[in-house]
């Protein structure tokens, strides 16, 4: 016999409490999609019955969850900055902290008719498409070393109206030394190969290309600064999403590569999370 709506988010927030600590949410996301409704649905109806075919469904999907399977890859979307991405396991999900690299980028480039902008290691394509929605007039020019990724983020452009320029490029390898940018942004992978973190929650799932640069977790930073200077125009800026606790060291690259105005801002968890630097005016 199958359960009532109520009584299957009921269990199903129990079984997975272990594993979330939004169980009660995850569970109705995961019944909502099941059933092809939005939440409020779960709200009006609490004591509709699921049919065999939904309750098998739901069981399905709440299995996954416990492996634990990330609930954005299994609704295979996501929002950002308003937005709907399509989400899938080669890309890292995007996070709402990294809205803030898109309100700054905004902000620095908001008295630059048609800014050229790179960003780098896009993954899910939502800085870049956040961007354009909001200037459509930007040069964009947007890179990753996987061309699965760049896929989903054409794929995500095309679902969101914009247009992207997507090169397949370890960093600044493939791009055109001659082309310089007003702003180049990037939220990289920037966490301690031997971090316990990685372990924990849901980061299993998520492509550790992705979340880990190497034993320091500074070294994509590290390559992004150090060849960022040749690609800015001059006055240009960098833009730098990294670790709560690693803002001192990223300063300090920016420093050492000869940016100036160098600040931290923070997230509206109130942790630092976004570094940027200018070039210096030459």
């Amino acid at each position: 016999m199958t359960a009532s709506i109520a009584v299957a988010i009921q269990q199903a927030q129990q079984k997975f409490q272990g594993v979330s600590e939004t169980a009660k949410l995850d569970a109705e996301l995961l019944l909502a999609h099941s059933l092809g409704k939005p939440r409020s649905y779960l709200y009006s109806w609490p004591d509709k019955t699921l049919s065999a075919a939904e309750s098998e469904q739901f069981q399905t999907l709440v299995e996954l969850r416990l492996k634990p399977t990330p609930v954005a890859y299994l609704l295979i979307e996501r929002e950002f900055y308003s937005l709907t991405l399509k989400i899938s396991p080669v890309a890292l999900i995007p996070r709402p902290e990294t809205e803030l690299l898109v309100e700054t980028a905004l902000e620095y480039c908001a008295d630059i008719q048609h800014p050229k902008i790179l960003e780098m290691g896009t993954g899910t394509g939502a800085i870049s498409i956040a961007l354009l929605h909001e200037r459509p007039d930007i040069e964009l020019t947007t890179t990753d070393i996987s061309p699965e990724c760049l896929e989903l983020a054409q794929a995500n452009a095309n679902l969101n109206g914009v247009s992207l320029n997507c090169i397949e490029s370890d960093w600044f390898q493939n791009l055109d030394k001659n082309t310089r940018f007003d702003l180049i942004v990037s939220n990289p992978p920037y966490i301690a190969a031997d971090d316990p973190y990685l372990q924990q929650g849901d980061l299993p799932a998520e492509p550790l290309l992705a979340l880990t640069p190497g034993k320091s977790g500074l070294e994509a930073i590290q390559q992004i600064v150090s060849g960022a200077t040749e690609r800015l125009c001059p006055g240009g800026y960098l833009m730098l999403e990294h670790g709560f606790d690693q803002a001192e060291s990223v300063a300090g690259l920016l420093r050492q590569a000869g940016f100036t105005d160098i600040q931290n801002l923070r997230d509206y968890s109130d942790h630092p999370r976004v570094s940027l630097g200018q070039c210096p005016q030459q």
